[in-house]
This record gives C-alpha cells, structure tokens and sequence, in this order.
C-alpha cells in the first residue's frame, strides 16, 4: 500500500471506530456509516466528511530519513485532517431526537475512549508508521459550524466536529548517497 492512501486510511479508522461503537446496539448495519458529503450523503445514518486538510505546524520535518545503504527520502510532511460528523436518521419523528441524543453519546465517548488511534490497527505493517493519530473534539463557534455546512436549501444539522492527526505523507523524492568506504591515513612527518 502506497503511503499516500494515509488520508483515506485515517478516515476508514474512524469509521471502523464508529462501526464497533454503533453495531448493533444503535443501528443495524455498518453499511449505515460511510464518509460523505452533507450534500451527498445518499443512505447513510451517520455521514462522516473530510473538510479541511492542514499542514501540521507543529511538527517542521527538515532532516532526510536513509533508506537503506545508499539513499535518501527527502522530509515527509505532516496533516491536521478536519471531520464534521452528522446524523442523517430516518427514523419515525418522535424517536429521533431520542436516538440522535444517544447516538451523539456513544460517538463522543467512542472518540474519546480512543484519542490516540493506533495506525497499526487500521493501516498495513509496511504503510504504518507506529506513531498514533490524536483524535480531538474541536472548539468551534456555532457561526463556524453553520458556514461548514453547505447542504444547499437544508436546515443545519447539529453536527460534532473533530481534528485528526499528525497523518504523515512521506515524500516519493529520493536522492542517491555515496557512504564512505574506505580511510587512508597518510601521515608526512619526519622520524625523530
């Protein structure tokens, strides 16, 4: 698997999350949970969407990583990914709101039970990295929240909002090294 699929990966790890957290007891089928759009979110319950990638600022990667004898892999970058999580339930009006309040519930405490998601349960050995991805509700103003809603001619949705990361992206640019293989010490000095 190719290092640049991280993005992808990291949002499949947290629907698998919300699968485990959801599955049976809040909804019948994980084909109910997928990433998508608020303007396309088709038959999903609950819709979680990618809206923001962010270079990782707190992280400055400057030093090539060796790969093997005589190579090099320039400096990888690192990603702060957004989520807004939504609920898209067709269940009959007077239960709704009960099921949502539930279903908000065990997202949040899912979430917060696993706020170092670990790479290596969710990425193939030789694509994960080992370090984990901190998974953190974020603090935003209601006026934000209605702005990153885009659904057109729809009401807003109460929606939670989550930022993941670091996600590191190697870079595929290498430059060869030549290792020193050999010292020949000369030493020109007269004998006393």
């Amino acid at each position: 698997m190719s290092d640049y699929t991280k993005i992808a990966d990291t949002g499949n790890g947290i629907l698998s999350l919300l699968k485990e957290a959801l599955i049976p007891e809040l909804l019948n089928s994980p084909d109910q949970i997928g990433l998508c759009s608020p303007e396309d979110h088709g038959d999903f319950a609950v819709g979680v969407w990618l809206y923001d990638i962010r270079e990782d600022n707190s992280i400055q990667a400057h030093e090539m990583t060796s790969i093997g004898r005589n190579a090099q892999r320039y400096p990888s970058v690192y990603l702060q990914l957004h989520y807004m999580i939504t609920l898209y339930l067709q269940s009959d009006l007077k239960y709704r709101a009960v099921q949502e309040h539930q279903i908000f519930g065990k997202i949040i405490r899912a979430l917060r039970d696993h706020a170092a998601l670990d790479p290596d349960s969710f990425l193939p050995a030789e694509s994960s990295a080992g370090a984990n991805i901190r998974i953190q509700m974020q603090d935003l103003e209601v006026e934000e929240k209605v702005r990153l809603w885009t659904a057109p001619n729809t009401a807003y949705r109460t929606s939670l909002f989550y930022s993941a990361g670091p996600v590191e992206i190697q870079s595929a640019r290498t430059k060869s090294v030549k290792r020193v293989t050999e010292i020949d010490y000369r030493f020109t000095g007269k004998e006393t």
